[in-house]
């Protein structure tokens, strides 16, 4: 594909393709299809994720919605619960999940631990940055370090950073950039909640944090005697129980063709889906469109027909991780390892003599699609 033609299909998939929408519809006991619905557009970001979400009730007096801002991007929280709940509460709880995991954010913990120079000691840590590094190190191992934290200095170097990059980097500043990116050169010890630095490394938590998210808010609605919910967090989903109507949560994977339809669906009354994907932000240099997943492998980011990831796992934390290896992968590589992990997951690639986006699902996802329809 010419430069010209990837940097506009990259733009067409940001504009058109990849809105998440959430749907609320309620039905009444005589009436069989929706009465009402309202269509919520998130353009903040360029975050939406391929999944069009479709709550199939209406909000009653046990069923709330609350919505906001966090970690720059949306969130939203439906659900019924025991104890009441209230906006500043949900607040509450994301602002102290990004004062440990935001690295804008120049007193949290992580960049805290990034800008210590204590390589070779033990440093205490917060227990959340903890939890969310002990999934990360199992991913990276799981995928042979195709998703790995200690990418932020090559992230940095590609203008994905907060520093701003108006060129690409030399071959020279990847090699140098790249020895300092390795999980292995990360330690935990989880007993006594401390960290240790093997290397100057720096970390990067995009690929997990807002998966993080979803499970602390989980935590937090399950404390609040909430039996059923939704939550989204720019487009990282985790459910429980049912909707308002009974059913189960009813998530349906949006056709990659612009008209924001979907024909395949999952019903779903646990578990949570993460989607990763190059539409959501890239650096054009030199008329070259370079997306911001960085294989921390190579240096490079990545370069391959594949647009967009969605897994299925049991956390939030977990499926964004994975995801974002499975990205970083390429479509075989990727396929390979959700048959032989048994990962639900859709891969959706851009075929550039057609012109068009395909989905390919792995068996586990067909099976998950086959319970939903």
């Amino acid at each position: 594909m010419s430069s010209h033609r990837s940097i506009n299909f990259l733009r067409s998939l940001s504009n058109r393709l990849l809105i998440l929408r959430t749907a609320i519809m309620c039905e009444s006991s005589s009436i069989k299809r929706a009465r009402r619905s309202f269509v919520n557009p998130i353009v903040q970001g360029l975050v939406s994720l391929l999944i069009l979400v479709i709550l199939y009730g209406c909000e009653v007096s046990v069923y709330k919605t609350f919505q906001g801002d966090t970690m720059g991007t949306y969130y939203r929280v439906v659900g019924n619960c025991g104890s009441p709940i209230s906006y500043q509460m949900l607040q509450k709880e994301l602002g102290s999940i990004t004062s440990v995991l935001s690295t804008y954010d120049s007193e949290s913990e992580v960049s805290l631990f990034n800008r210590s120079e204590s390589v070779g000691e033990w440093v205490p840590a917060h227990e959340t940055l903890v939890k969310v590094l002990s999934t990360a190190q199992q991913v990276s191992e799981q995928t042979s370090g195709a998703f790995d934290v200690t990418v932020a200095p090559l992230v940095e170097l590609w203008g994905f950073g907060i520093r701003e990059v108006t060129q690409p980097p030399s071959s020279e500043s990847i090699k140098r950039e790249l020895r300092r990116v390795n999980y292995k050169l990360l330690e935990l010890d989880e007993s006594n909640n401390a960290l240790r630095k093997l290397s100057n490394i720096k970390l990067d938590l995009s690929g997990i944090g807002k998966g993080y998210g979803v499970d602390h808010i989980a935590e937090f609605l399950v404390k609040q005697r909430c039996s059923n919910y939704l939550i989204d967090i720019g487009g990282e989903i985790r459910v429980r129980g049912h909707n308002a109507l009974s059913n189960s949560w009813r998530i349906g994977i949006e056709e990659p063709d612009g008209t924001g339809q979907s024909k395949v669906y999952l019903n779903l009354s646990s578990g949570a889906l993460a989607t990763s994907g190059s539409y959501r932000n890239f650096r054009i240099y030199d008329e070259t469109p370079y997306p911001h997943l960085i294989d921390p492998r190579s240096g490079y980011p990545t370069s391959h027909n594949l647009t967009a990831v969605t897994v299925y796992r049991s956390t939030a934390t977990e499926a964004d991780a994975v995801a974002t290896a499975l990205f970083v992968m390429g479509f075989d590589d990727a396929l390979e390892f959700a048959e032989s992990h048994d990962v639900a997951v859709a891969l959706t690639t851009w075929d550039s003599e057609f012109e068009k986006s395909r989905t390919s699902y792995s068996t586990a996802m067909n099976n998950l699609i086959k319970k939903g329809n």
